[in-house]
């Protein structure tokens, strides 16, 4: 990745969370992969979409800047077009959540009284995934914008494929959202899902389970874990215990 989004950059010891199903996280031990989906699955139809007053720099086939007259209003909404379809289709991302502590409004959003978190950093997702590996990945910040002013356009053409992607109408702001992002270049593969390999010794700091399990229940997971041969932390949520 070039600079142009180096302030979304989170830091190596950015705290980030994964909340999820039960059936999510045994996947993940199972096939010791992260799982990242393109936008056409998402529930927010408007996620990837570019917002509506970005306006496209044409040029001609030698690269040098059309006469802006001969851009008609068909023409922008074409390339509006052309751009969201492509970033929606092409480009998977898995969603983390930033923050220092637990969320209990993440717990009820996207997990049930099932519910695991999976507690990492930003240094060891990269790491995890032998960052250096996958030329095609990058780790950035979600833009949260209220107006047409607050959007985030990286210092070049507003027509790069992520610009889409990394801003989020204000409404979705506690999501606090990291997103690992990666473009694929076999584009004859249509799957709206793929799976990359994780070192999960790595990526996990601390697994937690619902503040809502019972005894039993923490210990089917731990048994699970030793079962699998690893050494990973876990330990119920203490969000709704008194201290």
């Amino acid at each position: 990745m070039s600079d142009l989004f180096n302030s979304l950059e989170p830091n190596d010891n950015t705290t980030l969370w994964r909340f999820m199903d039960l059936f999510k996280f045994i996947d993940i031990l199972t096939s010791k992969k992260l799982t990242l989906s393109n936008l056409t699955v998402m529930q927010d139809p408007y996620d990837g979409l570019l917002h509506k007053s970005i306006r496209f720099q044409f040029v001609d086939v030698n690269g040098n800047p059309e006469d802006p007259k001969l851009e008609s209003e068909s023409d922008q909404v074409d390339a509006h077009k052309r751009m969201n379809d492509s970033a929606r289709r092409l480009l998977y991302i898995s969603c983390w959540h930033e923050n220092e502590f637990e969320s209990a409004g993440m717990w009820d959003l996207y997990s049930s009284q099932n519910g695991i978190a999976i507690k990492t950093s930003a240094g060891r997702l990269k790491k995890s995934i032998s960052f250096s590996n996958y030329k095609e990945m990058d780790l950035l910040k979600v833009n949260y914008y209220k107006a047409e002013s607050d959007y985030f356009i990286p210092n070049r053409p507003e027509n790069h494929i992520y610009t889409g992607i990394l801003n989020k109408r204000i409404s979705f702001e506690h999501e606090k959202e990291v997103r690992l992002i990666w473009h694929p270049r076999d584009y004859e593969n249509r799957s709206p899902i793929r799976k990359i390999s994780v070192n999960l010794q790595e990526l996990i700091e601390c697994v937690y389970v619902s503040p809502l399990y019972d005894a039993w229940q923490l210990n089917s997971i731990k048994e699970m874990i030793n079962q699998l041969g690893m050494n990973i932390k876990i330990k119920k949520s203490d969000l709704y215990e008194l201290k």
